[in-house]
């Protein structure tokens, strides 16, 4: 929470305020109430409302990091930014560069790097004929986005969309030439990857990376069964263990998992959604 408060470099952008699309941040009160979830809008963020997008439904991704939120619109990606919940500030992000090749998929990370201070968000597609990894960074604060050279692994050929960081690096689930799925991880200090083995999955069961409680963490589902999984000791593929288990009869769980009230994001316009 203190490097939320100590990052002071977002700004309100007010010569839009007039713009009928915005994006709000709401925080659920009572979660656990009985009643119906109240929500009590944090602050609201104005867009350009480009014509392109009158009478269809938008939406905005959003990754976050140290309390901070990294949003884009899934439309256009270049409106994206990087605000502050706490102090309802925020700055908007320089354009990305044009993807000139034919790509498997685009991935997104926003991070902190705790040696410069400095967050980073990354950009990475892999080339739909070689299987060329360009991997692109930005510094929020400053006005470009860079090529980060870096040795990728040869042999992977996607990345989910979003990833999650934890301990100065962002976590990606990655699948490989041979279909084998695992953790890949970029480490801003030694700009490199490395990977961690995942615990087994039955065939067809998804699968979703984040941060809780100090730990990587995942969570498989498929129709019938939940299970979240905490590695134990970092970068340790030996330590996955199941804290979590939810069937459509029963929950059994060794850890509960008790989380914050989260915070929702929402497009509000008038006539677009």
């Amino acid at each position: 929470m203190k490097s939320v408060l100590v990052c002071r470099c977002v700004c309100k952008h007010r010569n839009t305020l007039n713009n009928p699309l915005c994006c709000s941040v709401f925080e659920v009160l009572d979660p656990k109430s009985s009643s119906n979830i109240k929500l009590d809008p944090k602050f609201e963020i104005p867009l350009p409302g480009p014509k392109s997008i009158q009478g269809r439904r938008v939406y905005v991704d959003v990754l976050s990091c140290n309390g901070l939120f990294y949003l884009s619109c899934s439309m256009d990606r270049d409106i994206s930014l990087v605000c502050n919940p706490i102090t309802g500030e925020f700055i908007r992000l320089p354009k990305q560069p044009p993807i000139l090749k034919p790509y498997e998929q685009i991935s997104w990370g926003f991070g902190f790097h705790p040696k410069t201070n400095q967050y980073k968000v990354m950009r990475i597609y892999i080339s739909k004929h070689d299987h060329r990894m360009v991997v692109e960074m930005h510094t929020v604060g400053t006005s470009t986005w860079i090529n980060v050279e870096v040795d990728y692994p040869k042999n992977l050929i996607h990345l989910l969309t979003h990833s999650a960081y934890f301990n100065g690096a962002l976590h990606w689930i990655g699948t490989d030439v041979d279909g084998n799925v695992s953790i890949w991880a970029f480490n801003f200090d030694m700009e490199r990857f490395q990977s961690f083995s995942m615990p087994p999955r039955d065939q067809g069961t998804k699968v979703r990376i984040f941060e809780f409680r100090s730990s990587i963490c995942l969570i498989y589902f498929n129709e019938l069964l939940v299970t979240m999984w905490m590695m134990k000791i970092y970068g340790d593929g030996e330590s996955w263990a199941p804290i979590f288990q939810y069937t459509n009869s029963s929950i059994t769980t060794s850890q509960l998992p008790s989380c914050n009230a989260p915070l929702i994001v929402k497009i509000k316009s008038l006539g677009f959604l």
